[in-house]
């Protein structure tokens, strides 16, 4: 370790926990150096590979203990908020991964702590960095379609069909199903290129699960004017990765992306971009990570994260941002129990 290397804690040890903090011990400007999980089991291994890990039960015992530069939380997301909100109050950046929280007002007081004084914070939207969606945003900030007209996005997957086991089936714990879960990114990435979304009418069904939702279809009405609909499911049949797309159709055109590739097709020529059909594959986008471990939106979102915790920004994805992810997660489960009516996001 240098002077400038930034201590990371980890704050969760589950799957999303070792990628972090794999990241965070590999990355050439931090260095892990304690892991707070109340089972223990994973982190006393690595803690015989790593003797100078410092390795806790608990975050309050960790942050109290440690001198700690940033730290990563992965816990339940049921949890997020308290570990959140203790690192504010020792003033050490974070990051939490997605959701924010199980619900809006769960989250509140922290967004007023970080209004009140602001703190880097990032939470793990990692569909930002995807080169394609990335692609995407750049393009729509152009305005090349003109006046936005209509909306279709989806996010599917094959991963459940019978009963699952886990926190992430129990809502006390997940907040919900698959539009909490595996759909919060979409809903991130239609706020990140579209703006806030005004209101919703959305209908959640269980099929497989019985304490959680399956699927959802929701039509969701920007501020922006754009409308359009929303489609998931993590109990799609024949999506053997996680599929994700968005289709936009505006007056002069439409774009579409998916993690493989961006496309837009132009009636008439806007700036750089002819008439007809210009494409980018996935390939082609690519930029070159430091460590690729897993995909290499992880590292792009890691560094992102450490750069400005070491710098003091105030970053796009930050909890503000999945404040209002989450306001339209509840108003979709709101609208789902009153037979798909219309619910406003409240957004504050």
């Amino acid at each position: 370790m240098t002077d400038e290397t930034l201590r990371v804690a980890c704050i969760g040890f589950g799957k999303m926990g070792m990628l972090h903090a794999a990241l965070a011990n590999g990355l050439s400007r931090s260095k892990l150096t304690a892991l707070a999980d109340p089972a223990g089991f994973l982190p006393d291994m690595l803690k015989q590979q790593k003797p100078d890990l410092a390795v806790y039960r608990d975050h309050e015992a960790l942050l109290a203990n440690e001198q700690i530069d940033a730290v990563f939380i992965t816990t339940p997301n049921s949890l997020h908020v308290p570990a959140c909100q203790a690192c504010c109050d020792k003033r050490i950046p974070f990051f939490v991964e997605k959701p924010l929280s199980n619900t809006a007002a769960e989250a509140w007081p922290l967004v007023e702590s970080l209004r009140k004084q602001p703190l880097t914070n990032m939470v793990g939207y990692v569909y930002r960095y995807y080169e394609t969606f990335a692609k995407a945003r750049e393009l729509l900030a152009g305005n090349p379609l003109g006046k936005l007209i209509y909306l279709k996005a989806a996010m599917y997957v094959s991963q459940l069909f019978r009963e699952g086991k886990g926190w992430r089936y129990d809502p006390k714990t997940s907040g919900g199903g698959v539009l909490i879960s595996q759909n919060s990114h979409l809903i991130d990435t239609l706020v990140w290129m579209f703006g806030p979304v005004e209101w919703v009418s959305g209908q959640v069904m269980s099929w497989y699960s019985t304490e959680v939702d399956d699927f959802c279809h929701s039509y969701l009405a920007f501020k922006n004017g754009l409308t359009g609909y929303m489609d998931t499911s993590w109990s799609a049949r024949h999506y053997r990765l996680i599929d994700m797309r968005i289709d936009v159709q505006g007056e002069n055109g439409t774009l579409a992306v998916s993690e493989d590739d961006v496309k837009i097709f132009l009636d008439d020529a806007a700036g750089s971009l002819p008439a007809g059909w210009t494409e980018w594959r996935k390939p082609d986008l690519y930029r070159g990570v430091e460590i690729d471990m897993g995909i290499p939106a992880f590292t792009l979102q890691d560094e992102a994260f450490l750069k400005a915790a070491a710098t003091g920004e105030i970053l796009e994805s930050d909890v503000e941002s999945a404040y209002h992810v989450q306001q339209i997660i509840d108003a979709i489960y709101e609208s789902s129990k009153h037979n798909g009516q219309q619910v406003y996001t409240n957004r504050k």
